[in-house]
């Protein structure tokens, strides 16, 4: 032992001071591993729940278009759950699931159209009316977010991250454009003629001033068209309209829509689909056909 200006040490011991540092060292440490840890289970739970309503919403279109129970599927958004609903509206609707958020997270800064709280989709197309965002966050951390955008196609995805579209209605053959190359804007009536064998074909006239928006920028048509004992359902609507030139898309589920189909504008030839709904011939005014 060793004496020097009245303090006592021990070889090979520790000091107070030592101790007292290495304690507050670890405790630093602790801490910022205990916060770190924190902030990945965040981020995992956020990432789960927002993979999980778009999932929800994803599967409603799904059951949309495939005309589960021959009905409209939407999603309900509320703050701590998203449920998916059977018909046009949540009101009165048949409920036949839930996800409820884990309690960590909430859904904030929904901003659809006309102030909606659902998204329902279209029959035939599986479009929505209700656009727009919202926000899934961290409630202990609402900077932490998983911001959702949903489009009038019907596409939910992560906001900035729109995925690629495969093998979605987008490239499937029930959905056809045809670019005309000329003007449908003074145009008067398109026809529908339905083969009905071994009866006489059965036509529908549709009077298109009905279907123009006030600028004659946009049609869209959309029934239900009794042929002999089956229905027929589509619509016919523009992707782009102007003076010169139209884009013409043609939507008929193969499910529905059993008969052979001539349509006609203004007594113009455009198409033919043959009762399999996927065969397509084009007529003389119908321009180039793509799939949308």
């Amino acid at each position: 032992m060793t004496r020097t200006g009245g303090n006592t040490m021990h070889e090979g011991g520790f000091s107070l001071l030592e101790v007292i540092i290495a304690i507050s060292i670890l405790i630093i440490i602790t801490a910022a591993a205990s916060v770190s840890f924190s902030s990945a289970r965040q981020i995992r739970d956020l990432t789960t729940a927002g993979q999980n309503v778009l999932s929800m919403i994803r599967v409603a279109q799904s059951k949309t278009l495939a005309r589960e129970d021959n009905s409209q599927w939407g999603v309900r958004i509320e703050q701590t759950q998203v449920i998916l609903f059977r018909g046009a509206m949540y009101a009165g609707s048949n409920v036949t699931e839930a996800y409820p958020l884990p309690p960590t997270i909430e859904i904030a800064n929904v901003a659809l159209a006309d102030g909606a709280t659902e998204i329902v989709f279209k029959l035939i197309e599986g479009t929505t009316s209700q656009t727009g965002t919202f926000d899934i966050r961290v409630i202990a951390n609402p900077s932490l977010v998983f911001p959702v955008t949903i489009e009038s196609s019907g596409k939910a995805y992560r906001t900035g991250a729109a995925p690629f579209e495969t093998g979605t209605r987008i490239v499937d053959a029930r959905h056809r454009a045809f670019t005309l190359g000329w003007s449908i804007q003074n145009s008067i009536e398109t026809a529908l003629v339905f083969s009905n064998p071994p009866y006489a074909d059965a036509t529908t006239t549709i009077t298109m001033e009905n279907f123009f928006d006030a600028g004659k920028t946009k049609f869209d048509w959309s029934g239900t068209i009794s042929v002999g004992t089956s229905t027929q359902i589509l619509r016919i609507h523009t992707a782009y309209l102007s003076a010169t030139n139209t884009v013409f898309h043609i939507d008929r589920d193969c499910r529905d829509n059993t008969k052979k189909m001539r349509i006609e504008i203004d007594a113009k030839y455009i198409a033919t689909y043959e009762a399999d709904c996927r065969t397509v011939t084009v007529g003389n005014f119908g321009g180039v056909i793509t799939e949308p």
